[in-house]
């Protein structure tokens, strides 16, 4: 069996005596070549070229993508978008920054055609970059991650955690990856939660009520209640309409908040409409597109029965948990929470559920092939 923790603190151990990360190697490559290609237009490559802009002084030239709708049109304000074939033109001097979650095929496809600068860069690598090279940050991950190692159920827990860490530093489209790791089951990991007829469902993040339509299909349409917390207004009006279709014996069932949760009551200022289950806040007040209000669990549900939260809420997840602490340590409810926002998430969630109620069964799953998606799960 393989000693997951022995692994990992090596691994730690080889990253703090780094001159140079990974990360800037393949930026200096970027910049040294004439021109430079993000290859793949989708909803993903939106916050990875925003990355780009916002952290890195990489200038991109142009676009290109498999899909012929979409050659020869502008994206991302300023980006044309060409075809593969007109790519080729710039083969001899051209790096390309792979911005799909097919990075694999992808790359594949641009080495046959004889490119040999291809990168995958990936957006919290990015956000993140200055936070890996802090040494004192760096000493803090070893520490926690080996304390998170300790109280991980199984093996497939710890595997993933090592893959986690080493693709924070060394994510390549050749090396580590997420293709071993993930799976397509988020929320719902039938080897982890067992969802009988009278679950009491908590939807934290509930976006236009996707997670909320899916946990309708695997019970069956048999359950005691679902309480659907979305902060951003665009998104709480569309599962709103998509509630309203549903059967009356199930609305009935169904109650939807347009709040946010946090660990106080407060108003909050954010970024409306994207595709965040809850939608990031911002201190600047005149730019914020909308305004919401964000409360404690324990003060709207304190009196309900609950069995199992779901939170992907953009970072806020350790203050909405702590927000609900008190109905988590009375009813031990199934917990799935999001922990890839932000890197300490990874320590800080499972280390804070298992000191909070110790009976819990800790587990660490990944649910998609790049950086996004990572959740712990909690049973009893």
């Amino acid at each position: 069996m393989m000693d997951y923790k022995k692994e990992i603190s090596n691994y730690l151990d080889e990253v703090l005596k780094r001159k140079e990360f990974n990360i800037d190697r393949i930026k200096k490559e970027i910049k040294s070549s004439k021109h430079v290609c993000v290859f793949g237009i989708g909803a993903i490559s939106y916050p990875i070229i925003s990355s780009i802009k916002n952290f890195t002084d990489i200038k991109i030239d142009f676009l290109s993508d498999n899909d012929q709708t979409k050659w020869e049109k502008i994206y991302h304000d300023d980006l044309k978008c060409i075809s593969p074939d007109e790519l080729e033109k710039y083969k001899d001097d051209i790096a390309i920054l792979i911005t799909t979650q097919h990075y694999k095929k992808i790359y594949q496809q641009l080495l046959k055609k004889g490119f040999r600068k291809i990168f995958a860069v990936t957006e919290y690598r990015l956000l993140n970059d200055n936070y890996f090279k802090n040494k004192q940050n760096l000493q803090k991950t070893k520490e926690n991650v080996l304390k998170v190692m300790d109280i991980l159920e199984d093996e497939r827990s710890k595997e993933i955690m090592v893959t986690l860490i080493k693709n924070w530093f060394d994510f390549d489209v050749d090396t580590v990856g997420y293709e071993k790791i993930f799976t397509n089951d988020q929320y719902y990991p039938t080897d982890i939660i067992k969802l009988s007829d009278n679950e009491s469902f908590v939807d934290v993040g509930a976006y236009n009520g996707d997670t909320l339509f899916d946990f309708l299909r695997r019970t069956n349409n048999k359950f005691d209640s679902i309480f659907a917390f979305e902060l951003d207004n665009k998104n709480f009006k569309e599962m709103e309409l998509a509630v309203d279709k549903l059967d009356i014996n199930l609305k009935r069932k169904i109650k939807l908040y347009n709040s946010g949760l946090l660990d106080e009551e407060k108003d909050v200022y954010y970024e409306t409409g994207g595709s965040g289950m809850q939608s990031t806040f911002i201190n600047v007040i005149n730019t914020a597109s909308d305004c919401g209000k964000t409360v404690r669990l324990t003060d709207i549900l304190k009196n309900k029965k609950v069995t199992f939260i779901k939170m992907d809420i953009e970072g806020s997840e350790p203050k909405a948990l702590s927000g609900a602490e008190e109905i988590i340590q009375k009813q031990k409810p199934k917990l799935a929470i999001c922990v890839y926002h932000k890197p300490e998430h990874l320590w800080e969630v499972p280390l804070y559920l298992k000191n909070i109620v110790p009976e819990y069964k800790i587990y660490i799953r990944h649910h998609t092939p790049l950086e996004y998606e990572t959740v712990c799960y909690a049973v009893i």
